[in-house]
């Protein structure tokens, strides 16, 4: 079995040369003749593949997941066409299509030729006038909406990056991923095109088949009347068939995957919120027993139908009562407020299993970035939210809200609260937690630090401090040297920018990530000596001018989709931070001395000397 394994991982290796070979072998189909067994194993195929893609178009959980969906509609449609030629061409030559059209035919037609043309019009009728059209038309709109909407969209990314909620990164993802969404609703608009294409080709072939065969029956086999018309029209009515199913099979899929609005696979959608509520299942139930009783009507079908609906309410409404319970028991028994807590409206709370593998993901990418363990997520559900409403406390008090959320925009928000919050979370435990791993791969300064007169409150308070500006402590060996070497000195913000110099590496790659280039935002160097010598205190009207020119500054860099950071002296950088910290909480201040030297600095503005200016009442 292990053979085979690395055989087939082998064969996945080139799977670019198998889709292509298998482009090719779609033309030879259409030119060279095939035995009839070929044929069936191909015609199989065809089945298979069509069943494959239905089960995936209700299985994925996101549109985007399949978004090969239209190229593989596009290769099945040809590969179908391919075959309506081939077995065309074996009933007109051979009279004969194969086992499989030959059984198909029998079993649709019972005998009766008129009764299969029937069934096969009717069946390609449904197939090209509801759901094909239906879904064209579905696909058509939302790949109009997808693209009217597609500016708005990348407006409000840029407004997320330039306010801070997003990072580079982040906001590089998302722009990929509306990018990939327009993308997929335009193809699905264009294939939806080569479905009703293969229908009205089927409908063609079909009658084709049909007046062909009996010519050929005719004038070249010598057969009656009779017979061309019961063995040409049951074989067509075959060969029909194979190609509709499979036809109607994958444009079923196709108006799947457009007509779906929320995240999730299909069937876990439509059973989460068509039969989440106790009280619609039980009027269900009562309308169809009423019916059951209007004389004339199957009592014995529509009582056990009835019944059904009226059990599933009835247990629908005692697991919400005992999630109700369950709840208020918990809060009872908590004297403590958790550090972050999750609250969910009813359809979101489902979830929580899968949320909760999402979370520790997310907890982990957060612990490698900033060098600190998150805490476990509290999640409960909220009857006064709305249905999919959603809300994160930290403390106890709420720090983000939605009305309208998905698993991926709670996730996205906890991550911004995470990183955002990190200082408020960080704890002496973990403080404590990382000083006994440490210990195990370097004693010697861990045993320093515990003979300096800093105290373990003063270590925790300088971890706080680089948190608080998204400074990651992930090399907390080096923390604990500097603090170790800066001897006698006990001013915690002389610290805390020692320690910076020191991360200046670390500072780098986390504000500029693999970028070469650092846009700055710098200050005159008059502005830099005053700011130095007010130590964090100057005129009110001063803080005003301050903050306004770096607000218009930053605004002007992020209309050219630049993030920038403000660039000054060390001995000035704290004082400058403090003093815009409430006015512009999201822009980021450092030292000249933290970024990396390899990294280029590219000046977008500079904060002019005229802050200085206050009014005369002022002075």
């Amino acid at each position: 079995m292990g053979e085979l394994l690395n055989r087939v991982r082998m064969l996945r290796k080139y799977s670019d040369a198998w889709v292509a070979i298998g482009v090719l072998g779609l033309f030879i189909l259409l030119i060279v003749p095939l035995p009839p067994l070929f044929l069936d194993v191909l015609i199989c195929l065809s089945l298979v593949m069509s069943v494959m893609t239905l089960l995936l178009a209700l299985y994925v959980e996101d549109a985007l997941d399949f978004s090969a969906f239209p190229s593989l509609l596009l290769f099945l449609t040809l590969y179908r066409l391919g075959l309506n030629i081939a077995s065309t061409r074996m009933i007109l030559t051979r009279a004969e299509g194969g086992d499989i059209i030959h059984t198909f035919g029998e079993i649709v037609t019972g005998g009766n030729w008129l009764v299969g043309v029937i069934l096969f019009g009717l069946l390609t009728l449904i197939n090209f006038i509801v759901v094909t059209k239906g879904a064209g038309r579905i696909a058509e709109v939302a790949a109009r909406f997808m693209l009217e909407a597609l500016p708005g969209k990348q407006l409000a990314i840029d407004s997320e990056l330039a306010s801070g909620a997003l990072s580079s990164d982040q906001a590089r993802l998302a722009r990929q991923q509306v990018s990939e969404e327009a993308n997929f609703y335009g193809a699905m608009d264009g294939s939806s095109k080569f479905v009703r294409g293969d229908a009205i080709a089927g409908i063609i072939i079909t009658l084709v088949n049909i007046v062909g065969g009996i010519l050929v029956g005719i004038a070249v086999k010598q057969l009656s009347w009779s017979e061309c018309l019961g063995t040409m029209t049951r074989l067509t009515v075959g060969d029909g068939l194979v190609s509709q199913v499979p036809a109607l099979f994958i444009s079923v899929a196709a108006g799947i995957m457009v007509t779906r609005a929320a995240k999730g696979s299909v069937g876990k959608a439509l059973t989460e919120q068509v039969f989440h509520h106790p009280r619609v299942l039980l009027m269900a139930g009562g309308v169809v027993g009423g019916l059951g009783l209007v004389p004339g009507m199957p009592l014995l079908v529509m009582l056990p139908i009835a019944a059904a609906f009226f059990v599933c309410g009835l247990l629908q409404n005692k697991e919400q009562k005992e999630k109700t319970k369950d709840l208020l028991q918990g809060q009872t028994r908590s004297f403590l407020t958790p550090p972050l807590e999750l609250r969910l409206g009813f359809q979101l709370a489902v979830q929580g299993p899968a949320l909760y593998a999402r979370l520790g993901e997310v907890r982990s990418d957060i612990a490698k970035q900033l060098g600190i363990r998150m805490p476990q997520v509290e999640i409960s559900d909220d009857s006064e939210l709305s249905s999919r409403g959603w809300e994160i406390y930290l403390k106890g008090n709420p720090v983000a809200t939605g009305r309208e959320g998905d698993m991926g925009s709670i996730v996205n928000a906890l991550k911004s609260v995470m990183r955002g919050h990190a200082h408020e979370l960080l704890t002496r435990a973990e403080v404590q937690w990382m000083i006994q791993e440490t210990q195990k791969n370097d004693s010697a300064i861990v045993e320093e630090f515990k003979q300096k007169q800093l105290s373990f409150g003063d270590l925790l308070k300088v971890l706080k401090g680089l948190l608080k500006e998204g400074v990651p402590v992930r090399d907390f060996i080096s923390i604990l040297e500097v603090l170790v070497d800066a001897g006698e000195e006990k001013d915690l913000d002389l610290l805390i920018e020692r320690v910076r110099a020191e991360l200046s590496r670390g500072i780098t790659d986390s504000f500029f990530g693999k970028s070469r280039v650092a846009h700055v935002i710098t200050l005159d160097p008059k502005v830099e000596q005053v700011i130095d010598a007010s130590k964090g205190k100057l005129r009110p009207s001063m803080v005003d001018n301050l903050a306004r020119s770096l607000i218009s500054l930053t605004k002007e860099a992020s209309l050219r989709g630049l993030k920038p950071v403000v660039v000054t002296e060390s001995n000035s950088r704290a004082s400058l931070r403090q003093l815009i910290e409430k006015k512009l909480p999201e822009l980021h201040v450092l030292s000249y001395r933290e970024v990396s030297a390899e990294v280029e600095m590219e000046t977008v503005g500079m904060v002019p000397n005229d802050v200085l200016l206050w009014k005369e009442k002022e002075i």
